[in-house]
């Protein structure tokens, strides 16, 4: 309908290369991520000395956002062995799911539930959690806030590969679209407990990360800023 004026924002390159591929390679594109957005919580960086203790989950919890499997993953990291807690935030989609992780946290051991989280209290559950796991099968899954919150906090992030997260996770923390194979994300965990020093491995690049992270937020809002002085645009 926008004929050759039309422009687009995508969120990651990945979602301009598929915006190409399904509607022309003509179309003019611009990559600016939801760094430049979001207002980050006030999170400080957590420690690179600390010891691995504890997983978390942060979403609008329901079974498209991989509540299920993140349950999962405890149960199997406790039937070999594992003494992590895992810590459950953000509102129920229906009392259903509630109850739902309610009864599993408790057969399972080790998890709670802490209901919705905002402001000082997504800080302080931030600051408890050493890795995030978000087992999304959302189909419309874009480029999901929350792993920018935890990696701007120093956390550990494994996801789902969908919509952009490809782009915001390294490969080997990358579960598959469905969260269906959890095995190599929960031997990933269990040598993280088992080994300080991998431990500590990964909270650098962690670090490393978040430096890289905050050069990009200032790249991205000065591009998005700028689309609005490009005379060639509007």
């Amino acid at each position: 309908m926008a004929g050759a004026n039309q422009f687009h924002i995508a969120l990651c390159p990945r979602m301009a290369t598929t915006l190409s591929e399904l509607y022309g390679k003509h179309l003019r594109t611009v990559v600016v991520s939801n760094l430049a957005f979001i207002d980050l919580p006030a999170v400080g960086t957590r420690s690179c000395d600390r010891t691995f203790s504890s997983i978390g989950y942060l979403s609008n919890i329901s079974l498209e956002k991989g509540i299920d499997r993140f349950l999962d993953l405890m149960a199997r990291l406790r039937e070999s062995g594992s003494g992590l807690t895992a810590r459950i935030a953000g509102p129920c989609s229906d009392l259903e799911i509630e109850d739902y992780i309610k009864r599993r946290a408790s057969e399972i051991g080790g998890i709670e539930y802490v209901g919705p989280v905002y402001d000082d209290a997504k800080v302080h559950f931030l600051s408890s959690i050493d890795v995030l796991v978000f087992p999304t099968r959302y189909v419309n899954e874009a480029q999901p806030v929350v792993i920018y919150e935890a990696q701007m906090a120093g956390i550990i992030v494994a996801a789902s590969s969908r919509g952009c997260i490809a782009n915001m996770v390294s490969e080997e923390l990358l579960l598959d679209p469905s969260a269906s194979d959890l095995d190599r994300i929960a031997e990933q965990i269990l040598a993280w407990e088992r080994s300080g020093a991998d431990f500590q491995a990964v909270l650098n690049e962690t670090k490393r990360n978040r430096a890289a992270l905050l050069i990009q937020r200032e790249d991205d809002a000065r591009k998005f800023l700028g689309l609005f002085e490009d005379p060639a645009i509007g």
